[in-house]
């Protein structure tokens, strides 16, 4: 196991690096997974890992389960986690740092594993392409029974909070209840979304509605910009075709996600090639980000790539991006 940070520098917080973390968690698991059927509670645990300098970090810390596919038992033997830190943590890489989700790996094999890698790289591409994304950092964490038995030592992934995103931006986090106005979306920010979800293949998201019971949008966060527009940040890829989960189907039933649909909105249509030049600009950096991510198989990695290649396939042809992509605008 290789220590957490290089013992030269100043010491990061947790975002600010971006070599692999590794840490235990230890935490009633059974508990956990048993809160998938009701109302989920935190409980006490603790979060432990070396510093740079070698030395044994432990941080009494909450956690409960969440999500919602994720939660179910005929998908994931394992759910993903909200962990809350105290008032009182002074550790600085956790610094100012009340509430993280970190993504799971769903069960304890492999092939989850590398759902979980891809997924993180999707997060990666995201934030190569603007600053109003989250940022992420990719873990290895044992997970250990309360009574010490360690139950699997799997990637995980650590997810900026919307709030410091919208922070980071001079933006502003604010709870939506209710469906976005189309007429207060900013076109450029959600053409550059819809495309990136066209490009891994994801249609479980929307800019404009909300799930039942839930605030706005489906998994995208709305934040407001000082010219009064919204600017969607979206989340949650798990679903998409490049990440290509065991458990995703889409959005019209079918298992073969990785078949594309754009989801782009006619309302912002008539800029969508003003986004494109982004995507053909980045493409280098882009496939160097899945080329030269450690843990990746090579079976994955051709997937991931070929994947890409159909992408620019279709943005580097005008008469393919009329027909697949703005002719098949939504309407709302």
């Amino acid at each position: 196991m290789r220590p957490l940070l290089t013992p030269m520098g100043p010491r990061p917080t947790l975002f600010d690096g971006s070599e692999l973390m590794v840490f235990e968690l230890r935490a009633p698991l059974r508990q956990l997974a048993g809160d998938r059927y009701g109302p989920s509670t935190y409980h006490a645990a603790q979060l432990s890992y070396r510093d740079r300098d070698g030395h044994q970090v432990i941080l009494p810390i909450e956690i409960r389960s969440r999500g919602k596919t994720r939660r179910r038992k005929d998908y994931c033997e394992f759910p993903p986690l909200r962990l809350r830190f105290g008032a009182d943590t002074t550790d600085r890489l956790f610094d100012g740092e009340k509430s993280l989700k970190l993504g799971t790996h769903c069960n304890d094999k492999d092939s989850f594993d590398q759902c979980v890698l891809q997924e993180y790289l999707a997060h990666r591409v995201y934030r190569q392409l603007t600053e109003r994304s989250h940022r992420v950092r990719l873990a290895q964490v044992t997970y250990v029974e309360s009574e010490g038995r360690v139950r699997a030592t799997r990637y995980g992934i650590f997810l900026e909070g919307w709030k410091s995103v919208a922070e980071r931006n001079n933006l502003v986090a604010a709870a939506v209840d209710g469906p976005v106005n189309i007429d207060k979306l900013s076109p450029a920010d959600a053409n550059r979304v819809a495309v990136f979800q066209y490009m891994i293949g994801n249609g479980d998201w929307s800019v404009l509605w909300p799930e039942p019971r839930e605030d706005c949008c489906h998994n995208t966060k709305p934040l407001l910009a000082p010219d009064g527009t919204v600017v969607p940040l979206p989340y949650d890829f798990d679903f998409a075709g490049i990440v290509n989960t065991p458990y995703a189907v889409s959005p019209n039933g079918s298992s073969n996600v990785r078949l594309r649909r754009f989801g782009g909105l006619c309302a912002t249509q008539s800029q969508l090639r003003e986004v494109l030049p982004l995507f053909l600009d980045n493409k280098a950096a882009i496939y160097r980000s899945y080329q030269d991510q450690p843990g990746v198989s090579p079976r994955r990695l051709r997937s991931a790539l070929s994947y890409l290649d159909g992408f620019y396939k279709v943005i580097n042809d005008p008469k393919q991006v009329e027909r697949r992509m703005i002719r098949r605008c939504q309407s709302e």
